[in-house]
């Protein structure tokens, strides 16, 4: 108990010093005169002391000047160094998760599972994914039963996407008439695909709620159109303004929101994305190869993930063929759905290019029981993005203890060290991607070797417990916040 007491007071001290450094004047409670009654100090209880640290809280939230944000990262510690000490049980947040297109149904799924550890009673807004339709259930999840969910079980493409989409926007009228009723103490916004498409539905929404008295959190997960940055920004501007937090994936994404959207600086906060489909199947390459049928000698290549125009699959070709031509060996694997007409575009530049004796186009939706081993299989995995704020199929791989080479975006750089755990490549400069290549085909020593040095940081990176806890740190700064106003 001592130790704990020691660790939680520590805490404390370091919230004020970083008050006092960053400017901000913080009362003090004068220490008690020495008296024959000290020694009883000595065996005050946990919760004794932090009715103590409730007082300093009590006079911190005082002394801060007019029209500056009471809420910090310093009270969210000290608040956590509360309920450590004591075991004092969290007041619950009643939250909504709302991402009712299913954009990023493993994402979102593991989000809202974490954070039933941190009292946090979450419905989950969704309905199921088109190409998954059990995996939620599957995962011990329930959606929205009141949703509308039929369009997702239709085959045709262009039928599934009318469908869905005249079921979004009822289900979104509905949500406000829902939410007037009976409403949540956080919505939760993951993704809005019709402000992607330039309109302002969702905007409206947005108004809607915010006007009801909801607390908004939005999670931007892309600051803007990775395939066209330059559109829409004006409706980009008023969302993120539409929100009472925001919650971004790196330091870049954030100086983005606050520099180019003017969103104030104590308004968003950076919580990293977790790792997916982490459990990494206890087999060899090879046998993981055996498995997917994957006969190939030499090294493989593998580019996953849901493909898209920026993720940069012709770059890579490009690069792949410059490989080709100087007689390196090697079999590139591209694994994953996406839109027809950039799957199209892939397979015709492979035959174009006569790549096609050594690319693998498994341009299908792969199965999250069958992706483990798909990055089992392989040797090096490549990143050829254009653009991206963030990327889930880099975490996912970082799992995986493979050699990794990638662009160099500003996500990228903050989880990979160029020449020292991965190697980075301007996207577009074809010759430096070739010779990146050649790096790990050729040189399986240091392949081995940086693949050891990324997985021994990979190791450190922020886990799902701690994703959940930032989280709910977020909803709770923005409810306090909103009734100090």
């Amino acid at each position: 108990m001592s130790r704990r007491l020691s660790q939680a007071k520590n805490e404390l001290d370091q919230v004020q010093q970083k008050n006092n450094s960053d400017g901000v004047h913080v009362a003090t409670i004068p220490a008690p005169v020495k008296s024959s009654a000290d020694s009883k100090i000595e065996s005050k209880t946990a919760k004794q002391i932090f009715n103590d640290a409730t007082v300093l809280e009590a006079a911190r939230k005082e002394a801060v000047p007019k029209g500056k944000s009471t809420v910090d990262p310093d009270k969210a510690q000290s608040r956590e160094a509360h309920y450590r000490l004591t075991g004092e049980k969290r007041d619950p947040i009643r939250g909504y998760m709302m991402d009712l297109w299913s954009f990023i149904p493993y994402y979102v799924a593991r989000l809202c599972s974490s954070l039933r550890a941190e009292s946090v009673d979450t419905t989950l807004g969704t309905v199921r994914y088109h190409l998954d339709r059990e995996y939620l259930h599957k995962s011990g999840l329930v959606p929205d039963k009141r949703l509308l969910d039929f369009g997702g079980a239709m085959h045709s493409s262009f039928l599934r996407r009318l469908v869905k989409s005249c079921e979004y926007l009822v289900n979104l009228f509905v949500l406000g008439i829902r939410f007037t009723v009976s409403p949540p103490d956080i919505l939760h916004v993951e993704y809005l695909p019709f402000l992607e498409r330039k309109m302002p539905f969702e905007l409206w929404f947005l108004r809607w709620i915010r006007h009801r008295g909801i607390r908004v959190v939005y999670t931007v997960h892309n600051v803007t159109r990775q395939d066209a940055p330059e559109e829409g920004i004006s409706l980009f501007q008023r969302a993120y303004h539409s929100a009472d937090a925001l919650i971004c994936h790196g330091e870049e994404a954030r100086r983005e929101l606050i520099r180019r959207f003017g969103v104030a600086a104590e308004n968003v906060w950076v919580i990293p994305h977790g790792p997916l489909f982490e459990d990494v199947p206890p087999l060899s390459t090879f046998e993981a190869r055996a498995k997917l049928g994957l006969l190939h000698e030499g090294p493989i290549v593998l580019c996953a993930g849901v493909i898209s125009e920026y993720k940069g699959v012709p770059f890579l070709l490009d690069g792949w063929k410059k490989l080709k031509q100087a007689g390196t060996k090697g079999t590139l694997l591209i694994a994953g759905t996406g839109d027809q007409r950039t799957l199209s575009g892939i397979r015709d530049k492979v035959e174009a290019e006569g790549l096609s004796d050594s690319v693998l186009l498994w341009l299908r939706f792969i199965a999250v029981e069958q992706l483990p081993l798909v990055y089992q299989a392989a040797d090096i995995l490549v990143y050829p993005y254009k653009a991206g704020t963030t990327s889930g199929a880099l975490l996912t791989g970082l799992n995986y203890g493979k050699a990794v080479i990638a662009t160099t975006l500003p996500f990228f750089k903050a989880y990979l060290k160029d020449g020292k755990t991965a190697l980075l490549v301007d996207y577009g400069a074809a010759g430096a991607l070739t010779s990146a290549l050649q790096t790990f085909i050729l040189q399986p020593d240091e392949r081995a070797r940086m693949a050891d040095a990324l997985s021994r940081e990979a190791s450190k990176a922020t886990g799902w417990p701690e994703i959940a806890r930032k989280t709910r740190e977020c909803y709770e700064a923005t409810l306090e916040k909103s009734s100090a106003a």
